[in-house]
């Protein structure tokens, strides 16, 4: 496929996500509110399942039309079902949640999203009105763990929670240290955390790479579950969990580093930050 369809068939999909999710707010919600004869909790559980589909809906439209692919799919063990728990994993593209909150849509997976999207008056309709969560205010920032308890009392209420420690998208050739929050509330709810390890082959939709700075090919997707760490058991503290699982992925980081694919992924992004840089 030539590079300008790529670029504009990226453009259109993603004017097709924001459009639908606006859609879903406006034409969708409404009914679905209906339907749960004013349930505020139903509600809101059944909305988050319907995101979750349509995250699924477009991911396939992005594979239909050769744009991502991805190796598998996201393993869910058992001991999970049914109950709360915290899922971190590294964060190496804009749409890795996706992947979690459409395989997890029938668990009720949730995620934490920016204040001011949670608050926007385009997007707010539709993220209202799901169990999703809004990051700590500004207000709640400066006071410190206020906002922490309200994501521990969220996944006190029953509500599976995804959380990625390093805060924001991993860099090209190495990891953001951990932060500890993820841990912590696990700690603090004793529920299990499930750990991901993602790789992507392809420099598409990371940190420092626009979005129309699209790879000659299609980028694919692999998820490693790694071992389920049972908080309720396991000694450790939060800190220390933190601590211990950035060794696991530094380790397995090292190794996606070391293949012949990410080798030529990482030349991909230098020439695609070098052409996206501001002129000097």
């Amino acid at each position: 496929m030539p590079r300008f369809l790529r670029i504009f068939l990226t453009g259109l999909s993603f004017a097709i996500f924001f459009g639908g999710s606006i859609g879903i707010g406006v034409a969708l919600f409404p009914l679905l509110f209906l339907f749960a004869l004013g349930d505020p909790k139903r509600y809101r559980e059944r909305n988050t399942r319907l995101v979750g589909w349509g995250y699924g809906t477009f991911l396939f439209w992005m594979r239909l039309i050769g744009l991502v692919d991805w190796q598998g799919k996201v393993e869910v063990p058992e001991q999970l079902k049914g109950k709360p728990f915290v899922v971190v994993a590294n964060h190496p593209t804009l749409i890795d949640v996706i992947f979690f909150l459409n395989a997890m849509r029938k668990l009720g997976l949730t995620c934490v999203v920016k204040h001011e999207w949670y608050h926007s008056f385009v997007f707010g309709a539709v993220l209202r009105g799901t169990t999703y969560v809004a990051s700590p205010s500004p207000a709640e920032s400066a006071l410190g763990g206020q906002g922490l308890d309200r994501l521990v009392s969220h996944v006190q209420s029953g509500h599976p929670l995804m959380i990625f420690p390093e805060g924001t998208r991993s860099a090209a050739r190495k990891l953001r240290r951990f932060r500890r929050g993820a841990f912590e509330i696990a700690k603090r709810c004793e529920v299990p955390i499930a750990r991901y390890f993602i790789a992507v082959d392809r420099p598409m939709l990371m940190k420092g790479v626009p979005f129309w700075k699209v790879p000659e090919d299609k980028a694919a997707w692999r998820f490693e579950l790694l071992e389920v760490i049972d908080t309720a058991t396991d000694p450790r503290t939060a800190k220390e969990l933190a601590e211990d699982s950035q060794a696991d992925y530094e380790q397995r980081f090292a190794q996606w580093v070391a293949s012949r694919e990410q080798r030529h992924f990482a030349a991909q992004v230098d020439d695609a930050q070098a052409e996206s840089a501001p002129a000097p």
